[in-house]
């Protein structure tokens, strides 16, 4: 099974703001697996394990993947 593309995490930044209702990206961190997608009012919607955040803002996004991946993680656009 394809895993995506493997994005650098200077370019989460950027990519966050251009993300379509139909994309999605997954933060991935020994087994620990976030995922961020858009809705259809560009409202991001950030889900790990059963929680789930509706942030307004990418800078939201980061400080949420931030706090849940303080060290090192891969980043996955699908």
């Amino acid at each position: 099974m394809p895993r995506g593309n493997q994005i650098k995490h200077d370019d989460l930044t950027s990519r966050l703001p251009t993300l379509d209702i139909d994309e999605g990206i997954r933060i991935e961190n020994a087994g620990d697996k976030m995922f961020v997608n858009r809705n259809a009012s560009g409202i991001f919607v950030v889900q790990f394990e059963n929680d789930f955040l509706y942030l307004q803002t990418a800078r939201q996004v980061i400080s949420a993947v931030k706090s849940r991946f303080p060290k090192k993680y891969t980043v996955w656009a699908y």
